[in-house]
């Protein structure tokens, strides 16, 4: 079976949202923000909507970075990563039941956290892309 879900990599002064889910399957495991791709959506418009659901803000400008596909046991999971920003203006907050922490991290501390396994398999690619995923000049 495939699941579909759509990961926000925001950036802010040099560093990553990561959010810690609270969920009883994965707790304690850290991910990027985002959620299941709806089958009426693209997946600009399920993060857009993750975003408010999860975070409480709105999305800024985004543009895809990477699919990622990773066999968990139960599922083939294809995710759609999309750097985006945040408008100044808004502090993203977690919501209960779904993340107990959120937590920026830059890039030399993105493996001090328990990734789960598709997101840990992605840091690895993206501490060697920093600099061009976030480049100023691409958001």
């Amino acid at each position: 079976m495939d699941v579909h879900v759509s990961a926000a990599l925001i950036c802010r002064d040099g560093k990553l949202l990561a959010a810690r889910r609270s969920d009883e399957a994965q707790e304690g495991l850290w991910e990027l923000p985002g959620g299941k791709v709806e089958d009426d959506e693209t997946a600009v418009e399920a993060l857009q909507r993750e975003l408010r659901e999860e975070l409480g803000c709105s999305a800024g400008p985004m543009w895809p970075f990477d699919t990622v596909e990773f066999d968990y046991p139960e599922f083939h999971l294809v995710m759609d990563c999309l750097v985006c920003s945040l408008p100044k203006d808004q502090t993203p907050t977690a919501r209960e039941g779904v993340h107990s922490e959120l937590r920026w991290l830059p890039r030399e501390e993105l493996f001090d956290v328990e990734w789960l396994p598709a997101d840990r398999e992605f840091m690895q690619k993206l501490s060697y892309y920093w600099d061009e995923a976030f480049s100023d000049q691409l958001l």
